[in-house]
């Protein structure tokens, strides 16, 4: 069957696959949780961290019932400026709770920068080789999408490793809890 109009492109294709897959929405969940601190300020930072984000909602941890009911007031304003600063409509909600408060996550001083940097983060020439690999056999725009969505998963990935967050046992992905299981397995087995 011969299609009419333009060719379906490699870079199309691999274009509408990563929409597809909704990998740019989700790498820019994850960057939420790296800005976090300095989108919040230093008061709120201290009070509370995002525990993880998953579906346009992120979870946060607060040291006190008195502090997560405050936030609470300020939803709308934190998500809105959490999207602007990572660029995209990318969370909905935000959901509060007090808990075992797992203190802030502080860069080393070596690293202490006013913004998380995570385009700093360097890559292997392995990494850099693959990720070329994939932009060129997209092209053009799709190609530039692919480089910088690849690269930005790569350096998020180091830097999670960096802090210590080891991979969930039962779905591999990175994790930093006690239990090993990352949030989105323990939600699952108590459902």
């Amino acid at each position: 069957m011969k299609r009419r109009g333009s060719p379906y492109g490699l870079g199309s294709l691999i274009s509408d696959s990563l929409r597809g897959l909704n990998l740019e929405a989700r790498v820019k969940e994850q960057t939420c949780l790296l800005v976090w601190d300095e989108v919040v300020g230093e008061q709120v930072a201290a009070a509370a961290q995002p525990e993880f984000v998953r579906d346009g909602k992120m979870f946060v941890i607060a040291k006190s019932p008195v502090w997560a009911n405050e936030l609470g007031f300020y939803k709308s304003d934190i998500i809105a400026r959490l999207n602007r600063r990572v660029g995209g409509a990318v969370l909905k909600e935000l959901v509060f709770k007090a808990g075992r408060f797992p203190g802030r996550r502080r860069p080393a001083p070596a690293e202490q920068t006013d913004e998380v940097e995570v385009e700093g983060i360097q890559l292997t020439d392995r990494e850099l080789e693959m990720v070329e690999a994939a932009a060129r056999g997209s092209g053009g725009e799709a190609g530039e999408a692919v480089r910088s969505l690849l690269g930005t998963a790569l350096r998020l990935e180091k830097w999670k490793r960096a802090r210590g967050w080891k991979p969930c046992r039962r779905c591999g992905a990175l994790q930093n809890t006690a239990s090993g299981v990352c949030p989105p397995c323990q939600i699952e087995s108590q459902e």
